[in-house]
């Protein structure tokens, strides 16, 4: 048999703090009375090894029963329970936010006294523990079925997780007389068990033992266990339950849809009482309630986070279409529109229009790898790039070698862009274009009816090469007026509700429909054949178009759609 002993620090404290970091690192210091400062600083009394936190953060002041926090004009400020605070009184299980740390305030008058080691040690299994399969149905009186229904709403309504097992802990001292008891859950890893309760009514000292087979058919098999005093059974004196000082004792695991959350133990020491099989299946209905709650509580954390995350991502989304052009612009021989649509909330896509100083037009569409909030942020930085460089040179080869090189030595291997750049004079019909990896734009020529692309040598995306070069064509657009359709690939592999791509077939036969069309009539005709495509199937990448007319704009109508 292998036992958990989990060691008592004597020492008079009138409160604990369960610190806990954002990277999963924890820790546990136990509160004297007297003023304490919590912060970064090395000299102070509660050190929070995080740079969310100010050097001298908060000070916790624990006086005549009364625990006080007061920030201390922190840079983050100082959270309880959510609320921005300057002094508050804390009470037993107050959650205070420090920055990333979140910092559980335990209030020794109403908590149980905590134990702050465990240590692991070898035994073999008695014959006094007595197990039951998770096949073998719970068998309980009426009374206490009626105690599970009572419960029931108690333990399974989302509230935060230490607080139910906390209240968890409470009923199974009150009903079934834990004079010790502890609760288990298994690490997000896998491997181990963490124990975030645990308790002994009786004495400040001493230990907590459970044993490690006992404890492994719980957590491995599901099997719930009643361990009495084996009197004169001959076994390891050492390690017995004697030796222990256990009367009797229950473990049962927390288990939801057959995965073995955890466990709940509980023992007695001091009582000639033993527990009984009634008494394990009553602890297991217990534990039965308990995990739901646990489920719930996980939700109700995940969907916080859920909530968080769009918040953030609702920000940024703002932050990026400020980088997008406000206007675009619009002359007698020259008019523009354009759209982009995120995937994930931000957009890994780009699009620009930059007026030169002659007058000539500027503009590009660019693809970042993947989607969300990694690929806007390479996006941002391009388009930082392309602000500065753009207004500099008219040389595309030169440009598009430069922002290679940028995004060459500031990103991985993985990480790449493809891009179009063109500049066009509308007053020449003119226009040069270079492509990296990007596929051509397409041109609508209305006095013929024409669909075609600017065809280009499309090199290689920016960013896998340290020395890629690119070359620049040159386009004539006399030809009556013209639209130039630029896209990403949110256009031509935007999915069905079968699996079917909208294809650059289907997207020319747009662009045919398109004759007559100006650049809003353009863009809001292929958006909605995308659309009508997709039939309510989600968006799986970014989408983003721009349609620039160059020469009269008299003729041209908005397409209704």
């Amino acid at each position: 048999m292998q036992f958990v002993c989990l060691h008592v620090h004597h020492e008079v404290v009138v409160a604990h703090l369960q610190i806990r970091y954002a990277d999963g690192r924890s820790q546990e210091q136990a509160i004297p009375h007297g003023a304490h400062v919590l912060g970064r600083d090395p000299m102070c009394g509660i050190l929070l090894d995080d740079p969310s936190a100010s050097r001298r953060h908060a000070m916790l002041r624990c006086d005549d029963g009364q625990c006080v926090i007061q920030d201390l004009g922190s840079k983050n400020g100082t959270l309880v329970n959510e609320q921005r605070i300057q002094v508050h009184e804390l009470s037993h299980m107050d959650l205070v936010s420090i920055g990333s740390v979140e910092v559980r305030f335990l209030d020794e008058r109403q908590a149980a006294d905590r134990f702050s080691t465990v240590v692991v040690a070898d035994d073999t299994t008695s014959a006094a523990a007595s197990f039951r399969s998770p096949q073998i149905s719970l068998e309980l009186s009426q009374r206490r079925l009626q105690m599970i229904y009572d419960l029931s709403e108690r333990l399974t309504k989302l509230r935060d997780r230490q607080i139910l097992l906390e209240d968890a802990m409470d009923i199974c001292f009150d009903m079934l007389r834990f004079e010790r008891g502890a609760v288990g859950l298994r690490k997000v890893n896998g491997r181990g068990v963490d124990w975030p309760i645990v308790r002994n009514l009786r004495a400040a000292t001493g230990e907590l033992t459970v044993s490690r087979s006992i404890l492994g058919r719980a957590m491995d098999h599901g099997e719930r266990a009643v361990i009495t005093d084996s009197g004169g059974q001959k076994v390891d004196p050492t390690v017995s339950m004697v030796q222990h000082g256990i009367r009797s004792a229950m473990c049962v695991p927390l288990e939801h849809e057959k995965n073995v959350l955890g466990v709940i133990y509980g023992d007695r020491t001091s009582t000639g009482t033993t527990y009984s099989k009634e008494d394990v299946d009553f602890l297991a209905a217990i534990a039965r309630q308990v995990s739901i709650g646990l489920i719930n509580a996980r939700l109700m954390e995940e969907q916080k986070q859920k909530l968080e995350y769009e918040a953030e991502l609702a920000v940024a989304r703002e932050i990026q279409q400020i980088l997008f052009p406000r206007t675009l612009p619009q002359r007698e021989n020259l008019a523009i529109a354009a759209l982009n649509e995120p995937g994930r909330g931000v957009s890994g896509d780009y699009y620009d229009v930059i007026t030169l100083d002659d007058g000539r037009i500027g503009f590009l569409i660019a693809d970042v790898t993947g989607e969300g909030v990694a690929a806007s942020l390479l996006m941002s930085n391009l388009q930082g790039a392309v602000r500065l460089t753009m207004s500099q040179s008219d040389d595309l080869s030169e440009l598009l070698t430069e922002w290679n090189r940028l995004l060459y030595d500031n990103t991985d291997a993985s990480k790449f862009v493809t891009c179009f750049a063109a500049i066009v004079d509308p007053d020449a019909n003119k226009m040069r274009l270079a492509l990296a990896g990007h596929p051509p734009p397409y041109g609508i020529y209305h006095e013929t009816g024409e669909v075609r692309p600017f065809k280009a040598e499309p090199w290689l995306p920016l960013g896998i090469v340290e020395d890629a070069g690119y070359q620049t064509a040159e386009f004539d657009l006399t030809q009556g007026p013209v639209t130039i359709f630029g896209y990403t690939d949110g256009v031509y592999e935007a999915m069905s509700a079968d699996d079917e791509l909208f294809g650059e077939d289907r997207m020319i036969d747009v662009l045919h429909e398109c004759i007559g069309d100006d650049p809003n009539g353009v863009i809001r005709r292929m958006r909605k054949a995308v659309s009508a495509h997709s039939h309510g199937a989600p968006q799986s990448d970014d989408l983003t178009m721009m349609a620039l007319r160059v020469g009269p704009q008299t003729q041209t109508q908005t397409a209704t759609v």
